[in-house]
């Protein structure tokens, strides 16, 4: 039976990973039980474009990261809609990923193909704690771009409102982002309409109350 490394990625087998990459190249390209390349390749892409590291941080596999890290896999390979390990660490709100990642020499300010960086990811899902690993780029790495915008227009400030997230809203004001900068809706972040009715009047008001309102 032959294994794919994707697979064994996904599934959280670290061990299978170590034995594919050092004992049996030939098996690294196979997709499920198909041999589908006799070189080994660490940077195997599936269908969609995704090389196994981008599928362990997907999984949210940490130590199958790790394996991969250690024989040589790319931190900042994307997969076809330019996504990163980074990115979907982000998505998933993983801290121990993102700092496994970035401590890798993981690109915090990659784009993907919607011209989103992981901040973006990290902020519409609320998660404090990858916000602050991103703001918090290692001594000689390049600043996180707090403000850079997607293709609506939207920057990571927009999207934790959009998505209710006062906390996280709060993180990214303090850490200096622009509360004036208008979508293509030519809407400012904190007057978004996000999740709409009270909640959305509470979020506006946590984020007053903590930083103060916006210079008009």
């Amino acid at each position: 039976m032959s294994f794919s490394i994707h697979r064994a990625t996904q599934e959280g087998q670290p061990g299978l990973i170590r034995t594919l990459l050092a004992e049996n190249p030939k098996l690294i390209n196979a997709k499920d039980e198909l041999i589908l390349s006799n070189s080994p390749d660490v940077e195997a892409r599936d269908a969609l474009g995704w090389t196994p590291l981008v599928v362990a941080a997907a999984s949210g596999q940490s130590e199958s990261a790790r394996e991969l890290l250690d024989a040589g896999a790319k931190v900042d390979a994307a997969n076809d809609k330019g996504q990163t390990a980074l990115h979907y660490a982000a998505s998933k709100g993983n801290v121990p990923m993102g700092r496994l990642l970035i401590t890798r020499g993981a690109d915090i300010n990659a784009r993907d193909r919607a011209n989103q960086h992981p901040l973006h990811r990290a902020a519409t899902t609320g998660n404090g704690a990858f916000l602050n690993i991103l703001l918090r780029a290692p001594e000689g790495r390049p600043k996180t771009r707090l403000n850079t915008a997607d293709r609506a227009g939207n920057t990571p400030l927009h999207l934790a409102l959009e998505s209710g997230h006062g906390e996280a809203a709060v993180i990214l004001i303090e850490a200096g982002a622009d509360r004036e900068r208008p979508n293509v809706d030519n809407e400012v972040p904190e007057e978004i309409d996000g999740v709409g009715g009270e909640e959305q009047k509470r979020v506006r008001q946590y984020i007053v109350s903590r930083v103060g309102p916006r210079d008009e």
